[in-house]
């Protein structure tokens, strides 16, 4: 069912803009045509081209698309996921939430870089500690004064220590 016809209040053109003002208990219908709105101050909705309106909602649809964005730089969420790259330093604390578990996978595990060290380089490293364990321990039994276990540690720390070429430990 259309709305009933109602003509300007200050002509006979049919109002399009019809405000209801209650003020004390007071009700005033004010119904204005497009001419006299425009006069009153009231913005009236352009009529503008529909490509225009068109360019609008797609720019609104790839804005909700590409989710919120870096105030730093502009790159966004779905930026990052098609390139595996942010745009600056600042995107790390912009995506924080939505990054956390992304890089969480990539450690296995854990929120900060572990890193990898070369087979040769760990083995390295791994006998380094256990001379040092050893040490510490011959130390103590020393002090102890349990010499049957501080010849035995002494001995498997001589076997750790890397020969020099004339064939005595270092």
């Amino acid at each position: 069912m259309p709305a009933p016809f109602r003509p300007c209040d200050h002509c006979a053109k049919p109002a399009v803009v019809h405000n209801t003002v209650i003020v004390g208990g007071k009700v005033t219908e004010v119904h204005l045509c497009e001419e006299h709105a425009t006069a009153a101050g009231i913005q009236m909705p352009g009529h503008a081209p529909i490509n225009a309106l068109l360019g609008q909602l797609a720019q609104v649809s790839v804005t909700r698309a590409r989710g919120p964005a870096c105030a730093e730089c502009g790159h966004s969420f779905h930026d990052f996921k098609g390139s595996g790259l942010l745009g600056c330093p600042a995107c790390y604390g912009t995506f924080e939430a939505t990054l956390g578990p992304v890089i969480e996978r990539a450690q296995g595990g854990a929120l900060q870089h572990v890193g990898r060290a070369p087979t040769r380089a760990a083995g390295d490293a791994q006998r380094s500690a256990l001379l040092k364990r050893l040490m510490r321990d011959l130390e103590a039994a020393v002090a102890a004064e349990q010499y049957e276990r501080a010849a035995r540690l002494r001995d498997a720390i001589k076997e750790l220590r890397p020969q020099p070429a004339g064939g005595e430990p270092a």
